[in-house]
């Protein structure tokens, strides 16, 4: 079975209306921090509808498909309203154990992962502590969490029709 998933995982309380407003639904809320889902396309389609075309600081090596706008930021500032939101991007692409995965870890606009960092490292930067012999990916459920929503499938035909 594969494990194919993208989101934001935002430490602390979020407003679920003010979230649901923007398109976030929350998949998980554990451990503090809230899994919501996302991909390239909400991400893409929210920065062109909010005119803001600047990127994140995103370490080397990511692939293509990992959203990096820095409007996400400005998404989790409106949903925690914290100026300086702890947050982390997260994708993963697994298939019968074999994959990869990426994460980067923010506090607001500013970086807090390195350039290799594990979505585990990530969870730990945002305060999820690992309750053995999980780690901290299974202690927040990610591991049950296997592919995002078919919600998102409409950023894609926004996209388009914005033409971005």
């Amino acid at each position: 079975m594969g494990h194919h998933i993208c989101a934001l995982v935002v430490a602390g309380r979020i407003d679920a209306d003010r979230a649901r407003s923007v398109g976030l639904r929350a998949e998980l809320v554990r451990d503090g921090v809230s899994v919501l889902p996302i991909d390239h396309y909400f991400s893409a389609y929210w920065a062109a509808t909010r005119d803001r075309d600047t990127r994140l600081d995103l370490p080397e090596g990511l692939p293509a498909t990992f959203p990096g706008e820095t409007v996400l930021c400005d998404l989790v500032r409106e949903v925690t309203g914290a100026e300086e939101p702890r947050f982390a991007i997260i994708q993963t692409e697994y298939f019968a154990g074999f994959g990869d995965q990426w994460a980067v870890a923010f506090a607001g606009e500013r970086r807090l992962t390195t350039c290799q960092a594990s979505i585990n490292d990530a969870l730990a930067l945002l305060g999820v502590q690992a309750s053995p012999p999980m780690d901290e990916f299974d202690t927040i459920g990610l591991g049950t969490y296997r592919s995002n929503p078919d919600h998102l499938d409409r950023y894609a035909d926004l996209c388009d029709e914005l033409g971005v």
